[in-house]
């Protein structure tokens, strides 16, 4: 079961192309986004092995059964706390990647609708399938999807217009104090160690530390390939006008003799798929949380409860989606990333002074 760790990781690293990520260090790329990206690599590569020998503690228990040791009004507030922190991680994913797809295959459907059929989706694939059965399918989008997604990252890079010196100029920002935001945004990247606070109840063997040593790698290129490539096809100044910077790079690749010859088509299809799963792990962490905070014994109940928590998590994005433009989407979600930090700092350090606490 060690594997799904990984493909959580993993996970979490594919889906920061749609949630705004590659936006919010473009913008800064003159103003410490090269310092901030080696800065982010340490500091989540820190959090990632601190939260992994941490949690190794407590071999089959999520957050909510780990947090009997304290006192009833703080695991209330804590487990509050990162119940909107996890839905607000699916909803953002799924506006960022709702928003792509309006314009960029139909234009003519409304936002409400167009995020209506996601989510519900979802919503229908989280009823369906409990933890177990979550991993099982995420293992199946990974295994069909990343050789496609590692074909496009091809492309990218054996691109004959990729200018290496537009990257090498923005390179020479490097002593440029970073923003909260750059360092917000870079460690996101790997975050995806988080959901074991509710994972950790399947994947029950300890996680072998020895056998990380690929993440740091795997998360230097991501962060590399996420800056740095839109950056090299688009010029260091030219990149600055795009919206959606990792779509728009994708539509000028394509695959000559491939069967489908247009990159962003493929790109948009996969990633579509990437960040539906990932919205229905945030989502089912956010629901578990949840169900953890009451006493739900009639099985009945347990299924209206699970109705009723994942309609307000479809009432609640339908009502972002209809009020909030493509412009505060993006706001929203820098300020979701910059709020997360801070959260997910403290995580990690209670989860290791529990730890340290369990093992005296």
């Amino acid at each position: 079961m060690n594997r799904y760790f990984y493909y959580l990781i993993i996970l979490n690293m594919l889906v920061n192309v749609f949630l705004y990520v590659p936006n919010i260090l473009i913008q800064e790329r003159f103003e410490g986004s090269v310092m901030g990206i080696i800065l982010g690599f340490f500091i989540g590569c820190t959090l990632l092995f601190i939260f992994t020998a941490s949690i190794n503690k407590f071999e089959d228990r999520g957050i909510p059964e780990i947090l009997e040791v304290v006192p009833k009004w703080f695991r209330v507030f804590f487990l509050l706390f990162f119940s909107v922190m996890w839905f607000g991680a699916g909803a953002i994913s799924l506006l960022a990647f709702n928003n792509v797809t309006i314009r960029f295959v139909n234009p003519d459907i409304s936002g409400v609708n167009m995020v209506s059929v996601f989510a519900i989706f979802i919503i229908l694939l989280l009823v369906r399938l409990k933890s177990d059965s979550l991993l099982y399918t995420m293992e199946i989008v990974f295994i069909t999807n990343i050789p496609l997604i590692a074909i496009i990252l091809f492309q990218a890079y054996t691109n004959n217009y990729i200018s290496w010196d537009s990257v090498k100029e923005v390179g020479t920002h490097f002593w440029e104090v970073p923003s909260l935001n750059v360092l917000a945004a870079s460690t996101f990247v790997f975050s995806g160690y988080t959901n074991l606070i509710i994972f950790k109840r399947v994947i029950k063997e300890k996680i072998i530390m020895k056998r990380l040593w690929f993440v740091p790698i795997l998360g230097s290129i991501n962060l590399f390939t996420t800056f740095f490539i839109p950056i090299g096809i688009w010029g260091a100044d030219g990149v600055g006008d795009l919206t959606f910077p990792w779509v728009t790079t994708a539509d000028t690749l394509s695959i000559e003799f491939g069967p489908i010859e247009r990159v962003l088509t493929l790109f948009i299809f996969l990633y579509v798929g990437i960040s539906m799963i990932s919205v229905a792990i945030h989502w089912h962490v956010a629901y578990e949380i949840i169900k953890s905070m009451f006493k739900l014994d009639n099985e009945r109940f347990n299924q209206i409860f699970h109705w009723i928590v994942l309609g307000l998590f479809l009432c609640a994005v339908l009502l972002l989606e209809q009020n909030l433009r493509e412009k505060e989407i993006f706001t929203f979600g820098q300020l979701w990333l910059n709020v997360r930090l801070p959260g997910e700092v403290f995580l990690v350090i209670f989860m290791f002074f529990l730890a340290r606490r369990k093992k005296i």
